[in-house]
């Protein structure tokens, strides 16, 4: 695409978001119900024509609110739109998922759970079955016929990262390099082998804004264990040359280490002339065979480490955020060798895709969530889809903000707001990351409160309670967004996000307020107002932060590819 073309795109998505990011009033309903067959062959000819999509939303659900039906339409014909109820949004994308499985070849219907997947395969099977369609359910565990079967299916409800996987399973059995025609000559000569033949043709997906971004950092891969056959030939060969060097004659032990004699090192000359290869290089020999004499003489057994269930256990290194030297691993399998133990797991990366390529994959690619504000530019930059406005947005009550000068006085608080709500009934207390949801575990154990209580990790909203009556999110989360989300998931009616100015999480982002603690009131609580100011500093900058990491992602990910390009190299 040249830059004038990249312009005129662009300047197109600004006006689009400016002058019609709302969605036009649907096509009218025809008069009467369309027949399947008809319908179908009327598809695969004309293709998705706005009157012939209107007869699938009517084909599928008659009764569809105006909303809805130019949801299903415009998810139909591609692009992120944004719906506020969850389930005017499911169905949009049930409609939808119908106009392209009776056009013809397979639609993903994706989700951002399997949870969430299995709710959709129960909700749509009998209802598509009805009109000749059949879908499928993805699950982790299926084995490769199951899954062939599967992708065979009119529409697939799965999760994203399982297709991924899938994708990267089938190019890794063409032996696909960079272009167009060889994956297609390879997908060709893989015949029935391939789990998906027929590619990545269609993906509609639900909570868009979870999967297609926040989830965008990690990539799909695969990998595999090494064959450590090799390796560990090499190292038996050099623990029996360190056993034929006897102490003070060959070697001397001091606090510089292990240091080979002159003598020794042309007795080692003389042993390794038949092996060859590796042995061949002195100084790489003589450094083997000194980690070798530190793992015979140095290292001793229930003193240095300990052996357990076949398994050599070396102590834990002190966090300090620096990796083992490569010397340190190879004395680790030494080790491992002269106990006559399994060498450590070692796996090879076999193949890797960024989840924002894998997704530009599909011919066609649609997505809903409950709110897309200030995310249009990313959905644009990531995947070239514009956004759209269906109905009326939800007015969701902000939720009350507490800060605190330190942690040690929001826990303190925490203590007694969560017995405050749980008396009213069910609690979810919510953190950013897994590791805050641990100490959070392990903090609700000491203070005896693990009542009525239910954790989560934002911003995944799946599994929550539907009854809850309280929402406390602790910590500062990466976005507002993720707090509403997870808000509307479990119905909760008060909403509370408290979090500290010493968090790791907060001081990076607080600014000209970092010293607001100084005004803490008694508790060590700021006062309501200016709880307020600090809090919307530090979510907007966290909300900067996170799009920014994405975007700079994106940049690292087309320079990666560039260079695979040039290369050669399997992606």
């Amino acid at each position: 695409m040249s830059f004038a073309d990249r312009a005129a795109a662009a300047l197109g998505f600004r006006l689009q978001q400016i002058v019609a990011r709302k969605l036009p009033e649907p096509a009218p309903a025809p008069a009467a119900r369309p027949e399947v067959s008809e319908l179908r062959y009327r598809l695969r000819r004309d293709g998705l024509r706005r009157e012939l999509l209107a007869e699938c939303v009517v084909l599928g659900n008659e009764s569809a609110p105006a909303a809805v039906r130019a949801a299903a339409a415009r998810l139909a014909a591609g692009g992120i739109v944004e719906l506020a109820d969850p389930a005017a949004r499911q169905e949009a994308l049930a409609l939808a998922a119908l106009a392209q499985a009776l056009q013809g070849g397979s639609v993903h219907l994706i989700a951002p759970a399997e949870t969430a997947a299995k709710s959709w395969h129960e909700r749509l099977g009998a209802r598509f079955a009805k009109l000749g369609l059949r879908v499928a359910l993805l699950e982790r565990g299926m084995n490769a016929a199951a899954r062939r079967a599967a992708y065979a299916c009119d529409v697939v409800c799965g999760t994203h990262r399982e297709i991924a996987q899938d994708y990267l399973r089938d190019r890794l059995g063409a032996g696909e390099r960079r272009g167009a025609l060889r994956s297609r000559l390879g997908l060709a000569e893989a015949g029935d082998e391939a789990l998906m033949p027929q590619g990545l043709r269609c993906a509609l997906v639900d909570e868009a804004d979870l999967v297609m971004l926040d989830d965008s950092l990690a990539p799909a891969a695969i990998a595999a264990e090494v064959d450590q056959s090799r390796e560990r030939l090499l190292y038996e060969q050099a623990l029996e040359l360190a056993r034929a060097l006897h102490p003070d004659r060959d070697f001397t032990v001091d606090e510089g280490g292990i240091r080979l004699t002159e003598p020794a090192a042309r007795l080692l000359e003389r042993l390794v002339t038949p092996l060859g290869g590796i042995w061949s290089a002195r100084q790489r020999r003589e450094e083997l065979v000194g980690l070798a004499l530190r793992a015979l003489h140095l290292l001793q057994r229930d003193a240095d480490y300990r052996v357990a269930a076949g398994r050599v256990e070396f102590p834990a290194r002190e966090p300090d955020g620096e990796e083992a030297p490569a010397a340190d691993e190879e004395l680790k399998k030494l080790v491992e060798v002269k106990e006559g133990c399994r060498l450590g797991a070692r796996r090879e990366l076999l193949a890797r895709l960024p989840m924002p390529r894998f997704f530009a994959r599909y011919r066609h690619l649609a997505g809903a969530c409950a709110d897309a504000r200030s995310l249009e530019g990313e959905f644009w930059s990531f995947y070239a889809l514009k956004t759209w406005l269906a109905g009326e947005r939800q007015d969701v009550p902000p939720a009350a903000v507490r800060v605190f000068a330190s942690s040690e006085a929001r826990n303190a608080a925490l203590v007694e707001t969560l017995r405050a709500h749980a008396a009213k009934g069910a609690v979810v207390l919510a953190a950013r990351a897994v590791r805050d949801a641990q100490a959070l575990q392990s903090f609700l154990q000491g203070a005896q409160l693990e009542g009525a209580i239910t954790l989560a990790v934002l911003p995944a909203v799946q599994g929550l309670p539907a009854d809850a009556r309280s929402l406390l999110v602790v910590g500062l989360p990466d976005s507002r967004r993720h707090v509403e989300q997870a808000r509307r998931a479990c119905g909760a009616e008060a909403c509370e996000l408290l979090f500290a100015l010493d968090e790791e999480a907060v001081a990076p982002r607080l600014g000209v307020f970092r010293f607001s603690g100084a005004f803490a009131q008694a508790g060590g609580e700021l006062a309501p107002r200016a709880a307020s100011l600090v809090a919307r500093h530090a979510l907007r900058a966290a909300e900067r932060a996170s799009r920014g990491i994405r975007l700079d992602l994106q940049a690292r990910e087309q320079q990666l590819d560039d260079l695979l390009a040039f290369s050669g190299q399997r992606e």
